[in-house]
């Protein structure tokens, strides 16, 4: 497992057919793309919440750029858990740190997963 940000995953069987395995401590959580997810532990709670912060926003993203409404947020709670996720279409995952005043720009349908702290805009 590597360490990004406070977080432990690992990403398998690259490059073709990658898979973000991320392990969850208790209470930590992780955001995905709907429908990434592969498996995940039982003890793992799902909850769906809107992309962004605002509905306009959110339908902008939409219109403009063919992504999804909402997102899936993945928690361990009460004891650690895994989460297996992968992109679509099927091909290799990187780690993009991204920190105030370094975003990024990426296509349509390359996102993947994030820290519920990162503004999806």
């Amino acid at each position: 497992m590597h360490v990004g940000l406070l977080m432990n995953f690992d990403i398998k069987h690259r490059p073709s057919y990658a898979l973000l395995e991320v392990k969850l401590e208790p209470n930590e959580s992780i955001r995905a793309e709907a429908g990434a997810m592969t498996y995940m532990s039982p003890n793992i709670d799902v909850r769906t919440v809107m992309r962004e912060s605002s509905f306009i926003e959110t339908l902008g993203l939409k219109l403009l750029g063919g992504q999804s409404f909402f997102v899936n947020e993945y928690a361990a709670k009460y004891s650690s858990g895994v989460v297996g996720l992968v992109s679509a279409p099927l091909g290799d995952i990187a780690h993009l740190v991204v920190s105030d005043g370094r975003g990024f720009i990426i296509q349509k349908s390359a996102y993947v997963a994030s820290s519920p702290t990162i503004d999806l805009d």
